[in-house]
């Protein structure tokens, strides 16, 4: 089966993307990722380099002639999707599968083909879909054509189903989840030599990921722990939020202790680094940060209305659930004050995560794309 993956830009820095078209083509797939950026294509993390066998198709990237950079410079400014039926014409593919509402705009409007299309939710619905419904009317009407031709959306959480607005008109919905990185017993991080330290490992972002949140927390109990640090890891691209959590820091006299890491790619380094994984944000799709920070055998502490984040952790089980931020800084206390507790909540969150091994999730798609490409 050819299968064209479709993502606008930063092919490679999507980790999740490269693993997802190494699993297909390891399956003896044709993977194609059709992809419509001037500026590079990123550089993929260890451990997640894409096959160079799968395809980047580039329908406006960068070329060695001055004159033709210049024309496609100016063609970045305008919509790609002339560029991508042709590309769809040339390379013919049995199923495509859409990461945005944008990729799906690229491979829909103003063209005329019946292949199947699997649109992914790749987040908590509400995020990725309801900047539709706040369009003007015809704007709206014109995205719901092409969400017309979507065969099937995949989201990934079953709870997620209910969230995808009538709007859509999703008649086929699937949850498959993210596959997960497998460790064996002998792999996990070792709970037992106490590090005294915290981490956060996501992107800086004020109003989804809230690591504030996690700094507030860690205030309000950080004078009788003063040997334990949290480290906030991640990709850096609001440096205004940045300024007010290093104030935030500064406020609660938490220069010591806490502090803003940067990005780093190797992150399976970090969890090894780490006794408790914190994760305050507000929903997730279906976070890797978690699940591979879980799969290595780290205990967790999250929101209890925070989307997938409140499903994947289980209180009491592999981690904490905490009400608000007091709860989740006596949550903390409780697992930084309890050693085996946190052995014992790694361990559980180590085996959750076999549900979600490569394997399994990929007998999900190949039953999917089986099913629609033979209708």
């Amino acid at each position: 089966m050819k299968i064209m993956l479709v993502r606008d830009r930063n092919i490679l820095n999507n980790n999740w993307l490269s693993y997802l078209a190494n699993l297909f083509y390891e399956r003896g797939h044709e993977v194609v990722i059709a992809c419509d950026t001037y500026k590079k294509l990123g550089v993929s993390a260890p451990g997640y380099e894409l096959n160079p066998a799968v395809k980047i198709a580039n329908v406006n990237g960068k070329t060695t002639s001055a004159i033709t950079n210049l024309m496609h410079k100016v063609r970045s400014l305008f919509p790609s999707w002339f560029l991508f039926d042709k590309l769809i014409k040339a390379e013919k593919p049995d199923v495509m599968i859409c990461y945005f509402p944008k990729d799906l705009y690229n491979v829909t409007r103003f063209q005329h083909h019946n292949i199947p299309i699997v649109q992914m939710i790749h987040n908590y619905p509400p995020v990725i879909l309801d900047k539709v419904l706040h369009k003007n009317k015809f704007i709206r009407n014109w995205c719901k054509k092409s969400f017309a031709q979507v065969n099937t959306y995949q989201v990934l959480m079953d709870s997620f189903k209910s969230h995808i607005d009538p709007f859509f008109e999703a008649k086929n919905i699937v949850r498959i989840a993210n596959p997960v990185k497998q460790y064996a017993e002998g792999e996990m991080v070792d709970l037992s030599k106490e590090k005294k330290r915290i981490i956060y490992v996501a992107r800086i972002e004020k109003h989804i990921k809230r690591p504030h949140l996690l700094v507030e927390a860690f205030a309000k109990i950080a004078k009788d722990y003063p040997d334990w640090k949290v480290e906030i890891w991640g990709m850096s691209k609001y440096p205004a939020y940045e300024r007010e959590i290093k104030n935030l820091i500064l406020q609660n006299k938490l220069e010591e202790q806490v502090a803003l890491m940067g990005y780093s790619t190797d992150v399976e380094g970090l969890y090894r680094s780490a006794d408790i994984h914190a994760f305050p944000s507000s929903c997730e799709g279906f976070s890797l940060a978690i699940a591979d920070a879980m799969s290595i055998g780290l205990p967790h502490i999250g929101f209890k209305d925070a989307h997938s984040v409140n499903e994947i952790i289980v209180d009491g089980h592999n981690g904490f659930l905490a009400e608000d931020v007091d709860d989740f800084a006596q949550k903390l206390k409780i697992l930084m004050e309890d050693k085996e507790l946190r052995i014992k909540f790694g361990a559980n969150a180590h085996k959750d995560m076999a549900a979600y091994a490569p394997e399994i999730l990929m007998d999900e798609w190949e039953n999917l794309l089986n099913k629609i490409t033979k209708k």
